[in-house]
């Protein structure tokens, strides 16, 4: 899963029970597979591989890092454990950045 955060030229780990969602500061949009995320705020720009950008399309609505895993296994070929690593790595990545909430 991939986060590529920048910083725009204009501009100068969850217990399993915690519930995750967007932030709705950041505007977004689609570049080929990719999503393009812009944080005004933050004047920077992130950009999600498709894999990222599945789990900010589900964090649409409030979901554990758990109820995350299950709707990516039923969609891609991951192990449980292999998931849960990944998945926990990229959300305290995106509350660090202040993405999600």
């Amino acid at each position: 899963m991939g986060i590529d955060s920048r910083e725009s030229e204009s501009a100068g780990s969850g217990d399993g029970g915690t519930r995750y969602v967007r932030n709705s500061r950041t505007i977004s949009g689609r570049l080929h597979e990719e999503l393009v995320m812009m944080d005004i705020a933050q004047g920077k720009y992130f950009s999600l591989n498709p894999v990222a950008t599945r789990i900010w399309e589900l964090l649409e609505r409030p979901l554990t890092a758990a109820e995350l895993c299950v709707v990516l296994q039923d969609e891609y070929d991951v192990e449980a454990e292999r998931c849960s690593v990944e998945v926990e790595e990229y959300l305290a990545e995106m509350v660090r950045l202040g993405l999600v909430l």
